[in-house]
């Protein structure tokens, strides 16, 4: 006889739930001496935890929280950080991160921990990204609700949203190092937020304008929309410091621009006082550059006897520290450099997380951020030379190696050739921007010292520059675009006849190579050329590799010659050949004939390398167009070839070198370097 089915009871339910919630939350927290407020919440709204928790926010003081010029508050910007101090017979620095707030139990302290954060947002509506300021709007009323089933779940929500949130973290960054002593505990855990932003952290910001080189018509209102809103010259100044000066604008979208149509309604201002008053108040060095640029491309309002003083600053913008010679000491361009290699470093960091990507979107939103970041440090050129080596050179070299690795195929675009190939963007526009009014900035009546300085600064950004553009196109978006051959034989007409000629040379090289045909015809007699012109050759080639989507299928013919690989890949010296590799590795995106054979054409100079450092390097260019084609033919070549042996060490350092940045690298890349480092098992 079959027992009759009994249902359990209602009460013997909940036993069984509440048994089964605490074998999950003991098997879950089994290794965890402790756990955070927002996990402990979490677990409490889901029922998981019936215990309270440590009080949160018995030791804050609600008076100073809520008062921002309290006497006991420490001057800090606004941000996720508050620090006073706690009178008593010893007084004590107490620091409190307003997210943690939420966590509370008292509604009190979470209202006015909020509050904080919304007056910042009034002050400055980019304080939070839009995604953040949304889920914060949404989840106020429950956020401050004395009902735990209400304020848990948008307490984990906001507090998850502001430490995803970047421009909250750049805000932590800034209160940590302008804190005296610095926050060295806070600096550590937002630093790296800011340095290696996420893609959530990102994509709710939208920039004034997005793409500068398909959209003219809203920078153009971008222009007008400042100068009718703008009631003084350092407002205009600002606004569009703000908005477009970023970026290295064309003349036709220059600040220059916008300050012309300005003193159309507003002819008596002192245009050189109000101008260089904005640009000394500001901290940032591209308030000198726009500074510089309103007068060079506006001569005529220069006053009497200010010429000797506008030279001065343009040489503080154009010169480039020479990194052939030892000048540790140098600091004076350090400021540049660090906003072109944060530029840089995000534009790897993002192409690397945003394969097949629009580079002129991810070039432009760079530039931005590089500059909020520059922003966070003393404006100081030793400050910048100190942060750029330990903080943003690391970055710049990892992001580097993670954008090889990666090898994704970005849509090509001016800025992002300016972004990556460029060494000093800033100096060159403002060189470029020089041309069209050179001879009313009388440069022959100036000290013979600023000639000459500013002759070498010419020179140096010259050959950086190859090829340079000979005439400016009709509609511009940047002042690289313009033509850069104008001030180059403007100045060659005050130089002795030596080197008047010298930079006529230069121009006539620059026209030559500027072309398809004649760059092609420059790579095939590549071997018979010099040394500087080789150098030449290669900068020229990297140029249109970004540039000119048409140039791959000449140098394939040229490349994919057996005897010209013999005479000049093999022929050349070391660094010359590494420039030369560099710039074709770049045209593996065309795929096809450049996916199958280049990887195998450095993978044959690598077996022929009889130097051991210049084979490692070598073998590390297998490796990356290995990668970039999807392929791992030409590396197992080399690992099965009869000098296999040669190659064991590489191949011990690249997986050392892989599994130390294992964790760094996008899921998508590590998914590629998984297919690699498998055919690398075989010695």
């Amino acid at each position: 006889m079959i027992p009759e089915e009994q249902s359990p009871s209602p009460e013997d339910m909940r036993k069984v739930m509440r048994l089964m919630r605490e074998r999950m939350v003991n098997i879950a927290l089994h290794n965890f001496d402790r756990i955070g407020p927002r996990t402990f919440r979490a677990l409490q709204d889901l029922d998981f935890i019936d215990e309270e928790a440590y009080p949160i926010s018995d030791e804050v003081d609600l008076a100073v929280l809520r008062d921002q010029q309290h006497s006991r508050r420490q001057k800090l910007s606004d941000g996720p950080l508050v620090l006073y101090v706690i009178e008593g017979d010893e007084p004590k620095q107490m620091l409190v991160e307003l997210p943690f707030l939420f966590f509370s139990e008292d509604s009190d302290v979470r209202r006015a921990a909020l509050e904080c954060i919304e007056k910042m947002l009034e002050k400055d509506p980019i304080a939070l990204t839009p995604k953040t300021a949304a889920i914060l709007k949404e989840s106020r009323d429950a956020l401050v609700s004395e009902t735990p089933r209400d304020w848990r779940p948008a307490a984990v929500a906001v507090y998850d949203a502001l430490y995803d949130d970047v421009l909250f973290a750049l805000r932590g960054v800034r209160q940590s190092v302008k804190s005296n002593p610095m926050i060295q505990g806070r600096l550590s855990f937002y630093a790296p937020k800011v340095i290696y932003p996420s893609v959530t952290s990102l994509d709710s910001i939208v920039l004034p304008i997005g793409h500068p080189e398909q959209d003219h018509v809203t920078l153009t209102k971008l222009l007008s929309d400042m100068v009718v809103c703008s009631s003084n010259l350092a407002e205009l100044c600002d606004a569009y410091l703000a908005n477009l000066g970023f970026l290295s604008l064309a003349p036709p979208y220059s600040l220059a621009s916008a300050v012309s149509k300005w003193l159309n309604s507003n002819p008596s201002v002192d245009l050189w006082l109000e101008v260089w008053g904005w640009a000394n108040a500001e901290s940032t060095p591209l308030s000198r550059y726009h500074a510089c640029s309103v007068f060079v491309l506006l001569p005529e309002l220069i006053p009497n006897g200010k010429l000797p003083d506008l030279w001065s600053e343009i040489l503080a913008v154009v010169q480039v520290q020479d990194s052939d010679k030892k000048e540790p000491n140098r600091t004076e361009h350090e400021p540049w450099t660090l906003r072109r290699d944060l530029a840089r470093h995000y534009t790897y960091h993002l192409e690397a997380c945003l394969p097949d990507n629009d580079g002129a979107s991810i070039a432009c939103f760079a530039w931005w951020f590089a500059e909020q970041v520059a922003a966070l440090f003393p404006a100081e050129a030793g400050s910048a030379k100190f942060y750029r080596e330990n903080w943003v050179k690391p970055a710049l070299e990892l992001s580097g190696l993670t954008w090889l690795a990666a090898s994704s195929p970005i849509q090509r675009s001016f800025l992002r050739f300016i972004t990556l190939s460029v060494q000093s963007p800033w100096a060159v526009a403002l060189l470029t921007l020089m041309g069209e009014h050179l001879d009313e900035l009388a440069p022959t009546e100036q000290a013979e010292d600023v000639q000459t300085r500013f002759y070498k600064a010419l020179v140096t950004n010259t050959f950086s520059s190859l090829p340079f553009p000979i005439k400016t196109p009709d509609d511009p978006t940047f002042a690289l675009e313009c033509s850069f051959a104008d001030i180059v034989l403007k100045w060659a007409e005050y130089q002795t006849e030596e080197h008047r000629k010298g930079l006529q040379q230069i121009v006539e090289m620059n026209r030559i190579l500027g072309t398809r045909e004649g760059l092609c015809d420059a790579l095939r007699k590549f071997a018979e050329s010099d040394l500087p012109n080789q150098t030449a050759v290669c900068i020229a080639l990297k140029t249109k590799v970004y540039t000119d989507p048409t140039i791959a299928e000449g140098v394939w013919e040229i490349v994919s010659d057996a005897e010209w690989r013999k005479n000049v890949l093999e022929g050349v010296e070391h660094h010359v050949q590494f420039l030369l590799i560099e710039s074709l590795m770049l045209l593996v995106d065309n795929r096809d004939k450049w996916f199958s054979y280049l990887p195998h054409y450095i993978a044959e100079l690598c077996e022929k390398e009889k130097d051991e450092e210049h084979r490692r390097v070598l073998f590390l260019y297998v490796i990356y167009t290995s990668l970039a084609s999807d392929t791992v033919s030409a590396v197992s070549r080399l690992l099965r070839g009869d000098q296999k042996v040669k190659f064991v060490e590489y191949v011990k350092e690249y997986r050392v070198r892989v599994e130390a940045m294992r964790s760094d690298y996008p899921p998508w890349v590590a998914g590629k370097l998984r297919g690699l480092m498998a055919s690398m098992h075989v010695l």
